[in-house]
């Protein structure tokens, strides 16, 4: 079996349809038959993911990602954020090579940011960076451990090669690298399946808790989601290290404020965020509910144990971390994620409003473009404005939601406010959780149908218009522009009706 990612793509365009009609149809079937459909959608979709065979699941690896995340968090205190491609390029050279056609050119990073230069530049930087960082046995493990994946494990070519070097380079956390340094040291490169295996385990975690928060079926839900969002191409699950640590967090941190833990659900959000920062933004929703009870002079107190929580999980985690690394490392990290996340630096595999509002509907250009960029600098005022008004629409209506479901929309601040990599916006889970747990309810039978319908659409054109990024991603963007206004609305209808049916209760108990 074992067919092609472009075989299944083409596939999950219908599966994400069955998606849709299920959702729509959920509260019109009897329970047995709707989940017995359930269940069957997430199976093909499950056996769809693995490209129908053995190779995905239990033989292959994305040589790519674990060259920056295993190697350069084996190597941290040697590579640091800056001199992973050097180190690369110079290893490959000294092993009789190019390997691959490398080109004339890389992306070197230092403190003033990011700039191409040429392979001589690299291979110059690269024994400064041997003869002063490594010793000669650090640097034999190093040059082997990089070989290895580079020659030995299936999943490069010469495009992906050149590609890989004019890549943003390692961009882990502090946090992660205190957490991943150790595990990766401690296993071989030839047992790096096993070790690309740890996500997995992880994620199951996160559907169990969801599975004991909200119920078995809500889980297969978001499993079903997994399986079929265009967001999870790459990482493939079981292909990566550590890659998808901080979703498993979110989820559990979900299902623990959902069940009555808001400290332990706070700690959580605190490890998901410490892992990749833009979690953080997850705290939004439980924040705005809490600004608006303030506002009418009410205290939820399990908010502020939730804030609690997250403070000192913050404090804990990045406390050790800076023990761990040093303090130096996290002030280059978030210099580098301000440099990566600039305008400039924009790639047409990002996703956010910024891509939504100077976007047409256009097949071309392809990938993103100078004038594009520029257009989207120039567009910061427009897009944080419209920003501030839908967060603060969406943070109002969510005054008279439970906890975990304001929780859930902390995906709304984080699409607005910033430009992620599309793989980041596998993070939409959380959203699908809280749909799939009351369909009964239209608003979100409506949201959880739209959301797998943006798969459809994310499916279809990768399909349909192959690297035809700017519209995949414009398209997409407009989508959960569309979804957040019309949540933002729903919400504010809702409370708004809460509040009258709460007044006519007191005026008839008066």
């Amino acid at each position: 079996m074992d067919v092609t990612r472009d075989i299944t793509e083409y596939y999950k365009i219908w599966i994400a349809l069955a998606g849709v009609s299920l959702a729509l149809g959920w509260r019109f079937l009897p329970v047995k038959a709707a989940r017995v459909l359930l269940v069957a959608v997430t199976l093909v979709a499950a056996l769809n993911y693995a490209r129908w065979g053995p190779k995905v699941p239990f033989e292959k690896v994305d040589t790519y990602d674990l060259l920056h995340y295993y190697i350069n968090a084996k190597y941290f205190d040697e590579l640091g954020y800056y001199d992973l491609y050097p180190a690369l390029i110079l290893a490959d050279h000294e092993a009789n090579g190019p390997y691959y056609d490398e080109g004339s050119k890389y992306l070197a990073q230092d403190a003033a940011g990011h700039a191409v230069r040429s392979i001589d530049h690299a291979i110059a930087r690269g024994n400064v960076v041997k003869a002063t960082k490594f010793t000669p046995e650090s640097w034999a493990r190093f040059s082997a451990d990089s070989i290895y994946l580079q020659r030995k494990v299936k999943g490069l070519n010469d495009e992906l090669w050149r590609q890989l070097i004019q890549d943003h380079g390692f961009n882990g956390t502090t946090v992660w690298t205190m957490i991943a340094k150790p595990i990766a040291t401690a296993v071989p490169v030839e047992w790096i399946k096993w070790l690309c295996q740890i996500d997995v385990v992880l994620l199951a975690g996160g559907l169990g808790a969801v599975a004991w928060a909200y119920g078995w079926t809500t889980s297969v839900w978001a499993a079903f989601f997994l399986f079929v969002t265009y967001s999870a191409r790459w990482p493939t699950y079981s292909w990566a290290f550590l890659r998808y640590d901080y979703l498993a967090g979110l989820l559990a941190a979900m299902a623990l404020l959902r069940k009555g833990h808001p400290f332990w659900a706070g700690v959580l959000t605190a490890w998901s965020s410490t892992l990749r920062l833009f979690p953080a933004m997850w705290m939004y929703g439980p924040g705005a509910k809490g600004f608006a009870g303030l506002a009418q002079r009410k205290v939820h107190r399990p908010l502020l144990v939730l804030l609690g929580g997250f403070l000192v999980g913050t404090a804990v985690l990045q406390g050790a971390a800076v023990l761990s690394l040093g303090a130096e490392p996290a002030r280059v990290h978030f210099e580098n994620m301000e440099d990566h996340n600039s305008s400039e630096q924009l790639s047409s595999r990002r996703i956010g409003l910024a891509l939504a509002l100077p976007f047409r509907g256009d097949l071309l250009p392809k990938a993103i473009t100078k004038s594009m960029k520029a257009v989207i600098e120039d567009q910061k005022p427009l897009r944080f404005g419209i920003a501030g008004v839908l967060l603060l629409s969406l943070g109002w209506g969510l005054r008279r939601s439970r906890d975990d479901e304001a929780f859930a929309f902390g995906f709304l601040p984080f699409f607005l406010l910033t430009t992620a990599s599309y793989y980041y916006y596998v993070a939409r889970i959380t959203l699908i959780v809280l749909h799939a747990s009351d369909l009964k309810k239209p608003k979100h039978m409506f949201g959880l149908a739209w959301l797998f319908g943006l798969e459809m659409f994310s499916n279809w054109a990768e399909t349909a218009h192959r690297d035809h990024r700017v519209f995949l991603v414009g398209g997409l963007a407009w989508g959960l522009t569309i979804y957040g206004v019309a949540m933002a609305a729903w919400y504010l209808w809702d409370a708004r009706a809460a509040r009258t049916d709460a007044d006519e209760r007191a005026v008839e108990a008066a």
